[in-house]
Order: structure tokens, then sequence, then C-alpha cells
């Protein structure tokens, strides 16, 4: 491989790296900061009800 090659592999190496520390600092702001989900105000809150109990024999 040619120095060329060397150093453009060296430097794809180096920004995959960069890219995965920096996915895995997203995810841990998002997990351990958990900031929560504003509904808007007009926005209906959902009713859940339990499922009928079947009758079928």
């Amino acid at each position: 491989m040619n120095t060329l090659g060397k150093k453009l592999f060296i430097a794809l190496f180096g920004l995959m790296a960069i890219g995965a520390i920096g996915g895995v600092m997203v995810a841990g702001y998002a997990i351990v900061i958990e900031e929560p989900v504003k509904l808007p105000g007009g926005a209906p809150t959902p009713v859940t009800a339990p499922a009928p109990a079947s009758t079928a024999s």
C-alpha cells in the first residue's frame, strides 16, 4: 500500500472512531438526562381501557 493509501486509511479510521464516540455520547445523554416529552396544551390525553373479556367457548 502506498503512502497516500495509508494516510487515507488512517484518516477514515479516525473519522469512524470519532463518529462512534459521538454516537455513544448522544445515546448516553438521551438515557441519563431523560427529558420528559411535553404534549401541547390542546392535545387530548389517551384513554386506556381494559379489553373486554372473551366469551367464546
